[in-house]
């Protein structure tokens, strides 16, 4: 551990040094060049174009991040891009201005060119390191620990989030702006210049426009100004007025212009619904944390809702490893107000990102802090040893802990950078294999594409979106009756009409919950009318979510209009029809194996899911 710590000072403690590091980051970055565009991509560059080619995401240039709410969602699930279970009162709108204005700019000017949409999104990236350079430069003792909490903010593998996924631009847009409002507002503290306080105070406004995820910067405004800042409290309190004075209004705003998160399963919003807040934080908060100390990616989490055993071992795990992180660094909690203020923010950070479901892309604020908390208990530990290691449990415990956490962060995470901002790739490989499966000559645009089982929603509502948005035939419409997760029991009930039953019951995966909350109970007997199709819930599992339905439509099932698909291995083929009184168990499928291609086989049996289905039977 000495010899690693050793070179990582040789390479930083030079001048110029935090600059190389902004700069080889940036470059690594540009791995993402050539990963082209996919999934909401297409939706923003309907949106962007003006396209009515789908009539659910016909609305304003500037109104890219509205999902769906009761005036979309009815249009969507119409389309099949939405499935029959979801809320059609459920909204998920975002009000992102000006992170959506650099989307219309992208699919206007070079619409055809994805690698400059990246470059685009690289640039953003460059912006916000250099921001942290100057905050961290502002903030760290020395031009080492400054460079040295730079590059643990930039080679962490989860910035490939900031320039992988073109859609997910607000977060870096966000994270760049609010970045500097914090540079200033350090400027106007120690300066005492009021018109570094107006560019703070603007520049946040700007953030909020950006993504609501800038509200995390005032965490640290708030732990500078309770860790750092000289004064009496009164002094140190009105400090913090002008940002209070943005966000109000603005959240005023953002609610009155019909922005806003309601039944989702898996976006909550703080204020409207504090107790499901509370409720997932108690999860989301230590993954989250976990993730950013070098533990398991946090977007894994979700794909472990067939494990609750792996879920529950991973968040003891992550648990044990902040408490055993917390020993090490109470010491400089206690004397050292710098690394106060990075836990302090870090912390308040982590609140506005378990709103959301976990994944990496979240990390971009709270990375903020828990750099510098690192870099600190990284030089304490390998220079005044003496200052950490003076209990006999904390002798025992630092030196296998600090040198996890040294090879995670300083070898690991930068060799993993490059591949994470190729990360598009996965989703890419995935529709692009769902989309084999669909005919794309012009005999489909007069046929209804009936999905079994797709792995997850975006395996079938994203086809019709790439086709409208590429020029590429589409069906006539389209719907999916169940996703594959768990085994399906199918009986044809006559000519019209089958039966659907889910073992362990539907809305299993986290992936269902986006636009329906799962503890909102169906209701016996409930129909969904679509295009042709009539769904009617004729079993419920015992917490209400639907274990079966009877799905009928206009015309019989063997109707040459109706182009039937099953997910098997790694794409779609043509789902042989059943004879009238006939069933047939269609197996769940591997996950693990559709997410991955060959890479891996990880088999998830429908038996594995915890919910209990008594009223099932193998024919």
């Amino acid at each position: 551990m000495p010899k690693l710590y050793r070179a990582i000072k040789r390479a930083l403690d030079r001048p110029g040094a935090d600059r190389a590091v902004l700069i080889l980051a940036t470059l690594l970055l540009c791995f993402s060049l050539d990963t082209g565009l996919s999934g909401d991509d297409y939706v923003h560059e309907l949106i962007a174009r003006g396209s009515h080619a789908i009539p659910g995401f016909v609305r304003p240039p500037l109104d890219l991040y509205r999902f769906a709410d009761p005036s979309t969602s009815p249009l969507l699930i119409h389309d099949g891009i939405l499935t029959w279970w979801e809320d059609p009162g459920a909204k998920l709108a975002f009000m992102r201005p000006l992170s959506a204005l650099t989307h219309v700019f992208d699919y206007r000017l070079f619409p055809r060119q994805p690698w400059l949409m990246h470059l685009h999104s690289v640039a953003w990236s460059l912006l916000l390191f250099a921001g942290l350079l100057q905050l961290y430069r502002a903030l760290m003792p020395s031009a080492f620990e400054a460079a040295l909490a730079l590059f643990l903010y930039v080679f962490d593998d989860a910035r490939g989030w900031l320039v992988s996924w073109i859609a997910g631009r607000n977060a870096v847009v966000a994270t760049s702006i609010s970045v500097w409002a914090l540079v200033f507002h350090l400027r106007w503290r120690t300066q005492r210049r009021a018109s570094n306080a107006w560019a703070a105070t603007l520049l946040l406004l700007i953030a909020l426009l950006a993504g609501e995820g800038a509200t995390a910067i005032v965490g640290y405004i708030f732990a500078y100004a309770l860790c750092i800042e000289r004064g009496d409290w009164k002094q140190r309190a009105l400090s913090l007025w002008p940002y209070l004075a943005v966000i109000l209004p603005w959240r005023m705003v953002w609610k009155l212009s019909g922005y806003g998160v309601a039944r989702s399963g898996l976006y909550f919003d703080p204020l409207s619904t504090p107790l499901d807040f509370l409720r997932v934080l108690a999860e989301r908060g230590p993954i989250l944390l976990f993730a950013q100390i070098g533990g398991v990616w946090s977007d894994i989490w979700s794909l472990m809702f067939a494990f609750p055993w792996l879920q529950r071992t991973l968040l003891t795990s992550a648990c044990i490893a902040l408490v055993l992180l917390g020993y090490a660094l109470y010491p400089l909690i206690r004397r050292d107000p710098l690394t106060r203020f990075a836990v302090v923010g870090t912390v308040i950070a982590t609140l506005p990102a378990c709103a959301a479901f976990l994944a990496d892309r979240l990390l971009t604020w709270i990375a903020i802090g828990g750099s510098i908390a690192l870099a600190r208990l990284f030089v304490e530990y390998c220079e005044r040893p003496e200052s950490l290691r003076a209990e006999a449990l904390r002798a025992l415990v630092l030196p296998p802990l600090i040198l996890v956490l040294l090879v995670a962060k300083i070898v690991l995470d930068p060799i993993g950078l490059p591949s994470r901002a190729r990360g598009n790739l996965v989703l890419r490989d995935n529709i692009d294999r769902a989309q084999a499966g669909v005919p794309s000559d012009p005999s489909i645009e007069h046929r209804h594409v009936v999905y079994l089982n797709p792995p997850g929603v975006p395996l079938a509502g994203y086809i019709p979106i790439e086709r409208a948005a590429q020029g590429i035939a589409r069906p006539a419409g389209q719907v999916y009756l169940a996703t594959g997760e768990a085994d399906l029991r199918l009986t044809r009930v006559d000519a019209n009409t089958l039966r659907v039953r889910q073992r362990g019951g539907f809305l299993q995966s986290p992936g269902s919950h986006l636009f329906r909350d799962p503890r909102v109970p169906s209701q016996l007997g409930q129909r969904v009318q679509l295009d042709g199709l009539s769904i009617e819930v004729t079993g419920l599992m015992p917490d209400g979510r639907p274990a079966e339905i009877l799905a009928r439509f206009d015309r019989t099932l063997d109707d040459p209009e109706l182009f039937w698909l099953q997910w098997s291995g790694l794409g779609y083929e043509r789902f042989r029809q059943l004879a009238i009184g006939e069933t047939r168990v269609v197996p769940a499928l591997d996950l693990a194996h559709v997410l991955l291609g060959n890479l891996v086989h990880l088999p998830i049996d429908g038996r594995m899911v915890p919910a209990q289905d008594p009223g099932w039977t193998q024919p």
